[in-house]
């Protein structure tokens, strides 16, 4: 009779011949269910003073490979002891006998091992464990033999051994409000061969650990597919530490990878988007990431982050491309640029491309071309990253010509004063300041040049928590300058805007004005 989950780590002897004996199976790690490694049921009888405690010790489930050995070690008041006969056995969750070899010497005073060899299809799962021995123990009086068997067989359980050696963050830094991907591949020891495969239809548990104070998060619950495989798509909303974890189960032991990512800052609109292609039945596929550029008269440098979808990697040859939807000063038929990925490990790819006041403003459409390599099922040939890629050789050519698209504009400068910033009582005040613009120029280049004509609008900002309130329009002069009277009758900011248009990026300035 196999005695219940709850008694997993203990068991009692049955006694026979002239001693006192006793048992406790041990195994070197948390073995739930059941109670805590050590504790034991035992039974005491006591005969010509000859005195037995006897312990089965077995290896944590994770670490089995073809077969399991137990040590059988005692204590004794005797002078020595040798086994004489036995060996352990065990029945596994198929229910078959297992015949463990004959206890031999393991090289510890009043230790032996027996090997109970596992079929190539052993399952995980719980296994009974019995001992059926005889010990001969010598003492003064002269050599006792004491038999050792378990009245009730033991259940303990055996976990295979289970890994993520894989994972990765696509792309591994991106503009803040990106959607990046965490993708990852785990794989299963077999207790019968040692062999890894892909460690299908397995939970994996997503965390967040956001750089700073904010506490880690769950983000999401997956399941591994055939071939092992799990992606799952984030806003990480910050620089921080990935982990993913398959929790412990019955059959399978935890693992655990951890993995960062970071996130950089942006002041203008992210743009963003993905394209992908099948071919020969496997899909391939990037995720472009960028932000829009305001170009004073100083070049502007913006990078294009490309993360690959899913469990795919970008190729060793591709481009980005940024061309303009319309023409404009020295590149009247619009402007195109390309630009060859440079790779910065799996899954995370860039390209830089620089902005200039004399390229054609306004819209860019982003485009790629790119050789990637869709996988199959890996191959895992060892516990290793690289075995977990071997398989991913297919060929899919990825290309679009409008991914994404960002907004190119020139820069402009407001600027607002105040003919009195402190009243003793509500009144009036003049506001005055101007409006600049970088601007193509006749015979080629830019300048940053007074705006006139130009919409400048007036806000009031009240102090305190109270937002803003519009207060008129007003239009520059022929000299990009403006001047106006306000009323004024508590303290807070008055806000010049420039709105900006299609071409040109929006400015503001503020001044602080004191009632009171």
């Amino acid at each position: 009779m196999r005695v219940p989950l709850s008694m997993a780590l203990g068991a009692t002897l049955m006694m026979t011949g002239l001693a006192t004996s006793s048992m406790a199976v041990t195994p070197d790690g948390p073995a739930s269910p059941g109670p805590s490694a050590g504790q034991s049921q035992t039974k005491t009888r006591q005969v010509e003073d000859v005195s037995v405690t006897a312990k089965i010790s077995l290896p944590p489930g994770s670490q089995v490979q073809g077969s399991i050995v137990g040590t059988l070690s005692i204590t004794h008041n005797g002078t020595s002891a040798a086994m004489k006969s036995g060996s352990m056995t065990m029945v596994d969750p198929d229910d078959r006998f297992l015949q463990g070899a004959q206890f031999v010497a393991s090289g510890t005073t009043n230790a032996w091992t027996s090997t109970v060899p596992l079929s190539a299809d052993a399952k995980s799962g719980i296994y009974a464990a019995s001992v059926n021995a005889v010990v001969a123990v010598t003492t003064s009086d002269g050599v006792v033999d004491v038999p050792i068997r378990t009245t009730d067989p033991v259940m303990v359980p055996f976990r295979a051994q289970r890994n993520i050696p894989m994972i990765w963050i696509s792309p591994s830094s991106a503009p803040a409000g990106s959607t990046i991907s965490v993708s990852g591949a785990a794989n299963i020891k077999s207790l019968g061969t040692g062999e890894y495969m892909p460690a299908t239809e397995q939970e994996v548990k997503l965390y967040f650990d956001p750089t700073g104070d904010a506490p880690e998060a769950l983000r999401a619950t997956l399941t591994t597919d055939s071939r092992g495989f799990f992606t799952s798509r984030h806003k990480p909303g910050g620089s921080g530490k990935w982990r993913a974890e398959m929790p412990m189960t019955d059959a399978g032991a935890r693992a655990v990878w951890t993995i960062n990512s970071s996130e950089r800052e942006r002041t203008t609109t992210l743009r963003q988007g993905s394209v992908s292609a099948t071919q020969n039945g496997y899909t391939a596929g990037d995720h472009l990431m960028t932000h829009d550029v305001v170009v004073g008269l100083a070049p502007v440098q913006r990078r294009v982050d490309v993360g690959s979808l899913g469990f795919t990697i970008g190729g060793k040859s591709g481009w980005v491309s940024a061309e303009s939807r319309r023409g404009e000063g020295s590149f009247p038929d619009g402007y195109r640029v390309q630009r060859e990925i440079t790779h910065g490990g799996v899954g995370t790819s860039a390209v830089t491309f620089t902005f200039n006041p004399t390229l054609p403003a306004g819209i860019y459409d982003i485009g790629i071309r790119d050789a990637m390599k869709a996988c199959s099922a890996p191959d895992w040939a060892a516990n290793d990253a690289a075995s977990g890629a071997s398989n991913c050789t297919h060929d899919v050519l990825v290309e679009d010509s409008t991914v994404t698209t960002i907004v190119v504009k020139r820069a402009s400068t407001t600027t607002v004063t105040a003919s009195s910033t402190s009243l003793p009582d509500p009144g009036t005040i003049t506001l005055s300041g101007g409006v600049r613009k970088v601007q193509l120029v006749s015979g080629g280049g830019a300048q940053e040049k007074p705006a006139p004509n130009t919409p400048v609008e007036l806000y009031f900002d009240p102090a305190g928590t109270a937002a803003a309130v519009y207060k008129k329009t007003v239009t520059t002069g022929s000299n990009g300058t403006y001047s106006t009277s306000v009323s004024t009758s508590t303290s807070g900011r008055w806000i010049a805007k420039y709105p900006g248009t299609s071409l040109q990026a929006s400015s503001r300035a503020s001044v602080a004005v004191t009632v009171g």
